[in-house]
């Protein structure tokens, strides 16, 4: 598995957040519990079909060759 995409997509969040805070302009997701965890289950949710996919591919490629 790959979690750099994760880590730098968690690393591009804070990096947002910060400079939000810093030029005083609002972040762009509601200050609401709900809302928080609303990105997040779609961050996970994206991150997830990302890896079903790519394990999907890889055995369809191993079914072309006839490795088990």
């Amino acid at each position: 598995m790959r979690y750099r995409k994760v880590m730098l997509g968690l690393l591009l969040a804070f990096v947002v957040g910060f400079v939000c805070q810093l030029a005083h302009i609002p972040v762009p997701a509601p200050p609401v519990l709900g809302a928080a965890l609303l990105v997040f289950l779609t961050s996970c949710g994206y991150w997830l079909t990302g890896l079903y996919l790519q394990r999907r591919a890889k055995e369809a490629q191993r079914e072309r060759r006839g490795a088990p």
